[in-house]
């Protein structure tokens, strides 16, 4: 594993005035309703993920004056650790490498990355602010929001190595279908084939689509009468209807799944029920994770995907 997020501290953050907290590898979040749980999930998504294009006025801290807190600030602490998740005193050089200037040491020599997320609203062009800078130390918490910790060169790019992957408690991979920006979207956006095979199955599709046109006589009327487009166009250009998609960079529009006792008794995933739907969608991020630790591997770089489920567990028979 290598690293690990030890600490963080969020401020200002929806109904969050301070918290500091501690993680360990795997971290259960339990608690009643508006206790705060989304909201260190979607800190987290701030500091490391994508949540700040939806960032919205609301999730400024409003104190019981009805005062609303001017800025957002987000600390992580990420320490080296070993195989069994306890703190060592360096990081592995693989990981320097990642880190470059960000990694620091406190008064005992002991390695630990520190970066500070602070977000405000933009006054001269609107929306919101999000900047990151480093920090020097890591200092106690009663005086944690000091700008004397904070190293003035800002992170201008996010650390690829370590993606922040946040699964919401609404999940259904029947409607992530039809989304590019879901996991599974992500997942078919990476299709791809060699330029031979890619030839090959393209031709069967041409097959199929005519087989399909020709043995219908609704599809093939309808074809005789687009023709006719061409009386448009001087007598130039043919419509090709296609039942099946005609290029294969046109599969995931398509794309479907189906589950059931066999192939033959499957059914489309809007047949079945939010549990099978909803875990069918976490699959979807597992097979992101690995398609992304794939990548990494192949380039030879370090790989930390943090994952924030919120509640894993609904939809699911117990």
């Amino acid at each position: 594993m290598a690293i690990l997020i030890n600490e963080v501290r969020i401020s200002g953050f929806r109904g969050i005035a301070n918290l500091e907290m501690s993680l360990p590898k795997v971290a259960v979040l339990i608690g009643q309703n508006n206790a705060g749980k989304t909201s260190i999930i979607k800190a987290l998504q701030l500091s490391l993920g994508d949540y700040s294009r939806h960032l919205t006025d609301e999730d400024f801290y409003i104190d019981n004056n009805d005062a609303a807190q001017l800025e957002i600030i987000i600390d992580i602490l990420i320490v080296p650790v070993d195989e069994s998740s306890k703190r060592i005193n360096a990081f592995l050089d693989e990981w320097v490498e990642v880190f470059g200037e960000l990694v620091q040491a406190d008064i005992e020599g002991n390695d630990f990355v520190g970066i500070r997320t602070i977000c405000e609203k933009d006054s001269i062009k609107g929306g919101f602010k999000v900047t990151r800078y480093p920090l020097s130390r890591w200092g106690g918490f009663e005086y944690w929001t000091d700008d004397s910790a904070k190293i003035n060169n800002k992170i201008l790019k996010r650390i690829d190595v370590m993606p922040f992957i946040a699964i919401d408690a609404q999940r259904d991979i029947h409607l992530e279908l039809r989304e590019k920006t879901s996991y599974i979207g992500k997942v078919l956006s990476d299709i791809n084939f060699e330029s031979d095979d890619k030839d090959a199955l393209e031709e069967l599709i041409a097959e199929l689509n005519e087989s399909a046109i020709d043995k219908s006589t609704v599809l093939s009327d309808l074809k005789t009468h687009l023709d006719t487009l061409s009386q448009s166009f001087e007598g130039q250009g043919q419509a090709d209807i296609t039942p099946f998609p005609k290029k294969i960079r046109d599969l995931a529009k398509r794309f479907s799944i189906h589950f059931g006792e066999d192939a033959t008794n499957s059914f489309s995933m809007e047949y079945h029920g939010m549990g099978t739907r909803s875990w069918a969608s976490m699959l979807t991020v597992k097979a992101f994770i690995e398609v992304l630790e794939k990548k990494h591997i192949a380039e030879e770089e370090c790989f930390f995907p943090i994952v924030a489920a919120e509640e894993p567990e609904a939809h699911l028979h117990p």
